[in-house]
């Protein structure tokens, strides 16, 4: 999304409508941020959410919208906190979520993309878009781990939100067809463009066929792909509105009876033949892999130190949204398990699978009283409190580290007050902790 230079008499309407705003959105942020946060806070969301016409402010439109962002506000705060987000970073996140919700997606299927676009701007049709993947992945059951990973690589990839909604419907159409998904993605990820929208839909179905095979010509499969053409003739219109956005979502909505058929289906442990994707390696290669043994046989017992010295090195590597390994970067999951599985630690990697959700079922429950080193620590910032959206490991009784998506691998206060407040629960992998 680009943001206008602004002349002198526009910045000044601005800081009137500012004026105008604060004494609802001051009162929403006064408890967590400073004044000066929240005068840049405010001063952003104008500044991006807000259009000019012949010269004049459309203050109508903030008095409409004033409820709207206050209640949005409100559900971003958690995560603005727990993220250690800007000011700039949060205007950014609320101006989406904003346009999401005109859009008519749930608030629940566009939070996950919150760390991801806390770091950069993407823009605003592709990102209704990229909430669309999100959603039906996430109903199609494709695992977690994947369809983050693979959204995160298009994003890398400069992919726009076409060509990211094809390739979730890729992923769809192979657990329908039973093939294996990681190894898809990787196919995936290497035969769609980027640039989508400016590729005929024609063109686009067509390479799904070719990669998912003669399974795709199964009648809900070419519901789903009908339905891609749909969306994508809505995306190429000239038309910037909150009318354009919600005709996107209307379009990719209509896919949704057939992809719930899909999520009903059981995902073999030996996927059906497809050569070309089976010579595929997986964007998550040790999905791949046969699970590891343990480093050693008492691995149940912590060594501290141990803990201490393979945490160290990871400190400041960078966030990247959905990345598993190395220190390019990394997400929250996925640094608790390479840690974990470090051969210092010793844990074997079926003991601690990839992503958030399936880590909070790991080990055993233990309450957060009874905290020690080597515990993994779940947190939410959504509405749904149940929901777990951040994953970090205990390294004290008053700390913990963890990867957050402004500030990348960090040690923080687990006794501070927002992790207090949105603890979720702990799970505990070690029988014991040693010196």
């Amino acid at each position: 999304m680009l943001i206008k230079k602004y002349t002198l008499p526009t910045v000044l309407i601005l800081l009137f409508v500012v004026d105008l705003y604060a004494d609802t959105l001051d009162s929403t942020l006064k408890q967590d941020f400073t004044a000066q946060q929240t005068i840049k806070i405010r001063f952003e969301v104008n500044k991006r959410l807000y259009s000019f016409k012949a010269g004049r402010f459309r203050l109508e439109k903030i008095k409409k919208n004033r409820d709207k962002i206050n209640r949005i506000t409100q559900r971003i705060i958690p995560w603005a906190i727990m993220e250690h987000l800007e000011p700039a970073e949060v205007a950014r996140i609320i101006v989406y979520m904003y346009h999401a919700d005109e859009a008519g997606a749930s608030f629940q299927d566009a939070e996950d993309l919150i760390p991801l676009i806390a770091q950069r701007d993407i823009p605003l049709k592709d990102f209704i878009l990229m909430v669309q993947y999100n959603r039906e992945t996430k109903k199609a059951q494709i695992p977690e781990e994947i369809r983050q990973s693979f959204l995160g690589k298009t994003v890398l990839l400069k992919w726009d939100g076409v060509s990211t909604l094809t390739g979730g419907r890729g992923l769809v159409l192979a657990r329908n067809s039973k093939l294996n998904i990681n190894k898809t993605a990787s196919l995936l990820l290497k035969r769609l463009p980027p640039n989508g929208a400016k590729i005929s839909s024609e063109n686009l179905v067509s390479i799904i066929e070719d990669i998912i095979g003669q399974s795709v010509k199964e009648k809900k499969s070419q519901e789903i792909m009908h339905n891609l053409s749909k969306a994508h003739n809505v995306v190429n219109s000239q038309v910037s509105s909150p009318k354009m956005l919600k005709d996107i979502i209307d379009h990719t909505y209509h896919a949704e009876h057939n992809i719930q058929h899909i999520s009903n289906i059981s995902i073999p442990n030996d996927p059906k033949v497809n050569k070309k994707i089976d010579r595929e390696k997986g964007i998550i290669p040790e999905l791949e892999d046969k699970y590891s043994k343990p480093s050693y046989k008492n691995w149940k017992i912590l060594n501290r130190k141990k803990l201490y010295q393979t945490i160290k090195p990871w400190i400041g590597t960078p966030y990247k949204f959905g990345e598993k390994k190395g220190r390019g970067g990394i997400d929250c999951s996925g640094f608790t398990r390479i840690i974990l599985i470090d051969k210092k630690i010793g844990v074997p990697s079926d003991k601690i699978p990839h992503g958030t959700a399936k880590q909070s079922r790991s080990g055993v429950l233990v309450k957060r009283k009874s905290l020690r080193e080597g515990d993994l620590v779940f947190f939410s910032a959504s509405p749904n409190r149940s929901k777990i959206t951040h994953v970090g490991l205990v390294t004290s009784a008053k700390t913990f580290s963890h990867a957050s998506s402004s500030r990348g691998v960090i040690n923080d206060n687990l006794s501070a007050k927002w992790w207090r407040k949105r603890f979720v629960k702990g799970r505990r992998l070690f029988i014991e902790v040693a010196d």
